[in-house]
């Protein structure tokens, strides 16, 4: 298993080439207008998904909106992560890919949850990695 404390998150992120190439004076700033917040918006994406993306231990739920933002929700429960410390970094993680890639794609709600119970042993930057690369895969951004 691979020491995750001598891994770099940025070297793990599929940043799109688009934000590679480009020098922008775009903010990586998560706002709340990039999130979802209430039941009401999670409830949307549960039950009219268009797309259900897995990797062994997370999934995500991606439903496309009407406006050209891609916003963000979690559910991390604690019967699946019952440390505490262990979803908040799930958490933090999760919000970093998704800060990072933001403007790769657009136009879609994302909820991710944990499918199963996962040890310290498990890489989630791996599949984190591969889930963002397969939502930028299906929902890239028009202007990249």
């Amino acid at each position: 298993y691979t020491n995750l404390n001598t891994l770099s998150l940025h070297d793990a992120l599929p940043i799109c080439k688009f934000m590679r190439h480009q020098n922008h004076n775009l903010s990586f700033k998560l706002t709340k207008n990039q999130r979802l917040l209430n039941s009401h918006q999670f409830k949307q994406v549960f039950d009219a998904c268009d797309k259900k993306i897995h990797s062994e231990n997370l999934l995500v739920f991606i439903k496309e909106n009407s406006t050209d933002n891609c916003r963000l929700g979690m559910a991390i429960t604690k019967k699946k992560l019952k440390n505490a410390t262990d979803r908040n970094r799930l958490k933090r993680l999760i919000r970093e890919y998704f800060r990072l890639n933001q403007y790769c794609i657009c136009g879609i709600d994302i909820v991710v949850i944990v499918k199963q119970k996962y040890d310290k042993k498990i890489n989630i930057h791996d599949q984190l990695s591969q889930l963002f690369s397969k939502i930028i895969q299906h929902y890239p951004n028009k202007d990249n």
